[in-house]
């Protein structure tokens, strides 16, 4: 659940700022992503996916904003509260790799 309200959010997001987002993704780990800082900027700016994993619990997504980009809506607000409950009470979705996130999310 907690992916399909990020992954809306991202989509959302995209729309509502003229980003085009395609379906490629990439999940790089914390180093991975220091030591290749401009070549993942350089992907998000191409329209793809980047995900950061810190540790085994924690993931981040690197999306291109615009200065519009920067509020959060009432409605929003309410989406990522609800999206935080589910997360702490385990009502999310657990994937071995992210082909199997893709996959997934492909399918919806």
């Amino acid at each position: 659940m907690y992916v399909n309200i990020l992954w809306n959010q991202i989509k959302q997001l995209s729309l509502q700022s003229n980003h085009q987002y395609n379906k490629f993704m990439t999940a790089l780990s914390l180093s991975d992503f220091r030591n290749n800082m401009a070549s993942s900027l350089d992907r998000v700016d191409a329209g793809e996916f980047v995900f950061i994993n810190r540790g085994t619990k924690k993931r981040y997504a690197i999306i291109l904003m615009d200065d519009d980009d920067l509020s959060i809506t009432p409605q929003m607000a309410v989406k990522i509260e609800k999206a935080r409950r589910e997360y702490k009470e385990g009502k999310t979705r657990k994937f071995e790799d992210a082909a199997a996130a893709q996959k997934w999310m492909d399918e919806l």
